[in-house]
């Protein structure tokens, strides 16, 4: 898991921008020294920090010192951005950069920059946050405080190395020794995390185990007990590798209540016991898999946490398959597919919504406009999504009564192309099919139709002006198309057929979109029953 706070502060330099001693000027020294270490505590987890930054904030303006104003504000909208609100995060830290930018505040610019790429990472944008990031680092003075040069190039490192890129591991040695020059075992602890996470991102799960077990030695030396988050990091590496035994050796101090409930990394531990529960279901041990299990999800519920509990689904789904409940799998499997695309439009829509209250300007708009478009589209194949499909069939139905016929369509034994061949080539099948029915679906059509995924191996295809006779013909062109096509290279020589099932308005000539998905649905399960590899539209 990458770690953005550390525990405690450890000691470094006064600000060497603050302004030399002159008689009368104490406070704005001491208010200077403050802010200072303000700035150095902004990735930690004390419960003082907001007041003091609001304190802070407020006798700069007291005495009239705008830098020192905004770099107070800055540090607040870091806390804000920690408490989940990016797009107001962003808001601050981009009107700060202006005025920096405006007034020549070269190292306002940099801190700036700091916030700003630690928001676009957490809006998924890695490019825009490594250009920050790059900024944060070129813009640093050469006497600014070890702690704010450790955390600036601590910063890049993770946006390389959230981006793939080896040139992360320079810059995390260059940042592990500046922090072991000056002895801050807490930052050296929070780089060997980060640099053990990236690794295991990228896949590189043998170096992820190298910086994971110097993790654990380091912490050891210093008598630091591993936090959940970080005995994840470590314990998802020896999973990598086979070692599960190991992988559930390491893990299992985490489960000590003083521990879990500690948790500082954001996610009340959910996190940690969605690896846990996995390394129980590689390991074979069921029950404690599902207990693991059980008790991330409701950690979940309990705090809000979407995205890990959406990465549950997918892991019940595998306990499930683990003990045989093969239905139980499928039927969860089809949740977690349609609960990760509904969280990745939502994602998309925060993405939106932060971009348009940083930048009010046209180009701002037109990036709104840009991830509203994403929002409706699916991540894997850029087909629409059931979100636009819950928007755009009314209007269809509307704009052409008595003339709209929707259909189904499911790839047969998609689950062995996937156990035969691989997860890998299965989302490759999936593409291939997505790109043949773009082709096909709406060929020689006017506006009007569409083509959608629903989530796993089912499609939707919608064709308006169509008699029954017609959309029939035409379903029969995309079946045949899709069964003909040359699958060997991806699949080894399975095949890839379709069975669809459709209705049309003609059956009902103002039906709700419900209702006519529905009958689609049971004639899509006829296709099935029937035999597979054919278009029921009637009966």
């Amino acid at each position: 898991m990458l770690v953005t706070s550390l525990a405690e502060r450890s000691g470094g330099d006064r600000d060497p921008t603050a302004p030399a001693p002159v008689p009368g000027d104490a406070g704005a020294v001491l208010l200077w020294a403050e802010i200072a270490e303000l700035e150095d505590r902004s990735r930690f987890d004390d419960d003082d920090m907001e007041p003091r930054a609001e304190r802070a904030l407020a006798a700069a303006r007291e005495v009239g010192l705008p830098e020192l104003e905004r770099r107070a504000r800055l540090v607040q909208a870091d806390l804000v951005r920690r408490r989940g609100n990016v797009a107001e995060a962003g808001r601050l830290a981009e009107e700060i950069h202006r005025w920096a930018a405006d007034n020549s505040s070269r190292y306002l610019l940099a801190r700036s920059h700091f916030v700003l790429t630690a928001v676009f990472q957490e809006l998924g944008d890695l490019s825009l946050a490594l250009e920050h990031a790059v900024r944060a680092v070129e813009l640093l003075d050469d006497d600014v405080r070890a702690e704010m040069r450790i955390d600036h190039h601590a910063r890049l490192a993770d946006c390389l190395g959230l981006n793939g890129d080896l040139a992360a591991r320079d810059r995390y040695d260059h940042v592990l020794q500046l922090a072991e020059e000056v002895g801050d075992v807490d930052r050296q602890l929070l780089v060997l995390n980060n640099r053990a996470y990236s690794e295991t991102l990228s896949g590189r799960f043998d170096e992820a185990l190298v910086w994971s077990t110097e993790l654990q030695a380091l912490a050891a030396r210093h008598g630091v007990p591993l936090r959940v988050g970080r005995l994840d990091t470590v314990g998802r590496a020896l999973m990598e590798l086979g070692r599960l035994e190991d992988a559930e050796a390491v893990m299992l101090p985490g489960l000590h209540p003083e521990v879990l409930d500690a948790s500082l990394d954001g996610d009340a531990g959910a996190d940690f016991l969605l690896t846990l529960a996995e390394i129980h279901r590689r390991r074979g041990h069921l029950e404690q898999a599902q207990e693991s299990l059980h008790e991330s999800v409701r950690r979940c519920e309990r705090y809000g946490l979407t995205s890990i509990r959406v990465r549950a689904r997918r892991e019940q789904a595998e306990l499930h398959a683990a003990a045989g409940r093969f239905r139980a799998a499928y039927g969860e499997h089809k949740l977690y597919c349609d609960e990760l695309m509904e969280l990745q439009s939502a994602e998309r829509d925060a993405r939106a919504r932060a971009l348009q209250a940083m930048y009010e300007t046209t180009e701002a708009r037109q990036q709104s406009r840009r991830y509203r478009e994403l929002s409706l589209r699916d991540a894997l194949t850029g087909l629409y999504n059931r979100r636009y499909v819950d928007e755009e069939l009314p209007r269809l139905l509307a704009a052409h009564p008595g003339n709209v016929t929707v259909a189904l369509l499911d790839l047969d034994h998609f689950k062995r192309i996937n156990d035969t061949c691989s997860h890998e080539a299965g989302d490759r099948v999936l593409v291939a099919v997505a790109e043949l029915l773009q082709q096909c679906g709406g060929a020689g059509r006017a506006k009007g139709w569409f083509v959608a995924r629903l989530g796993g191996e089912e499609f939707l295809l919608v064709l308006t002006d169509s008699d029954p006779g017609t959309a029939t013909a035409h379903l029969e062109d995309v079946r045949r198309t899709i069964a003909a096509h040359p699958w060997a290279e991806l699949t080894g020589g399975l095949p890839v057929t379709v069975s669809i099932g459709a209705a049309g308005t003609e059956d009902a000539p103002d039906p709700a979109p419900a209702d006519l998905l529905g009958r689609a649905d049971a004639r899509l399960y006829a296709a099935k029953r029937q035999g597979r590899d054919r278009v029921v539209i009637g009966g």
